[in-house]
C-alpha cells in the first residue's frame, strides 16, 4: 500500500564510539514505494568527497573515526508521498582522555561545542596526507601553504615558530579563519628555515615541522637545477 517513509525498526539515538574505529549508523526506514535516503552532519549533506563516510543502503558508515565526527546526525528518507528525518547524536570517546574529566554529562544534545557530552581529548592532526611532503622547495617569488589541521576537545590553539622562534602576528597573518594554514607569500632566500606548527590545549600538545628551501632561479648555461626548478 503507498504511502509515505515510516521506522521499521527501533533506533538508538544516542551513540558512542572510540577514537579510530568504525562504526554505523542505521536508517531502518521502510515505504511504497522505497524512500531514497541521504545523510546529514550539523546540517551539512555527507557526499563522495567527504572520504571516511561511506553511504550504504542501510546506513552510514564511518570509518577512522576523528574527534571531530562528533556531532548530530541525520538520515533523510523521502518518496513521493512525503519524508521523514532519524535523528542521532554521537559520541566520541577518546582512550587517552584523563579520567574524571572523560565523564559525559548526561542529557546533553551534541549541539553546542563545550556542553555537548563530547570527551576531553588531546590535539590530533585531521588532515596528515596534506602533511606527507614536510621538505618543500620553491623558487623566490613563489608562495607556500603549510598546513598543520587539527582537531581536539577542548579546541585547540597553535603557534608557529620559525627555527624554534615564534613569527610574530604581522609574519603570520591575521586570518583567523585559515589559523591552520600558514602562508608564505613573495618568497625571499632569507625565508628558508624550518616551520613548525605547535597545536596545544589543555589535554595535550602536538606539533609538526617543516623544511622550505627557497631557491635562487639563476643557474649557469641555462641547466636546471637539481631540485627541478628551472632557470630564468
Amino acid at each position: 500500500m503507498n504511502g509515505p517513509p515510516r521506522i521499521a525498526d527501533k533506533v538508538i539515538h544516542r551513540q558512542s564510539v572510540r577514537l579510530g574505529r568504525t562504526i554505523k549508523l542505521l536508517c531502518p526506514v521502510e515505504g511504497d514505494p522505497p524512500p531514497l535516503t541521504m545523510w546529514m552532519k550539523d546540517g551539512r549533506t555527507i557526499h563522495s568527497g567527504w572520504t571516511r563516510f561511506r553511504v550504504l543502503q542501510q546506513g552510514l558508515k564511518i570509518k577512522e573515526v576523528e574527534s571531530d565526527d562528533a556531532g548530530t546526525y541525520i538520515c533523510k528518507a523521502t518518496n513521493g508521498f512525503g519524508s521523514m528525518n532519524v535523528n542521532y547524536t554521537l559520541i566520541v570517546i577518546d582512550d587517552a582522555s584523563s579520567g574524571k574529566d572523560s565523564q559525559v554529562p548526561e542529557g546533553s544534545n551534541g549541539e553546542y561545542e563545550d556542553h555537548s557530552g563530547k570527551q576531553w581529548a588531546r590535539p590530533r592532526f585531521t588532515q596528515p596526507a596534506k602533511m606527507r611532503r614536510r621538505v618543500i622547495a620553491r623558487p623566490v617569488g613563489s608562495s607556500v601553504r603549510l598546513k598543520c589541521v587539527a582537531s581536539g576537545n577542548p579546541r585547540p590553539d597553535i603557534t608557529w615558530l620559525k627555527d624554534n622562534k615564534p613569527l610574530t602576528p604581522q609574519e603570520i597573518g591575521e586570518n583567523k579563519k585559515k589559523k591552520w594554514t600558514l602562508n608564505l607569500k613573495n618568497l625571499k632566500p632569507e625565508d628558508s628555515g624550518k616551520y613548525t606548527c605547535r597545536v596545544f590545549n589543555r589535554v595535550g600538545e602536538i606539533n609538526a615541522t617543516y623544511k622550505v628551501e627557497v631557491i635562487r632561479k639563476y643557474c649557469p648555461l641555462g641547466h636546471s637545477t637539481k631540485i627541478g626548478v628551472h632557470c630564468q
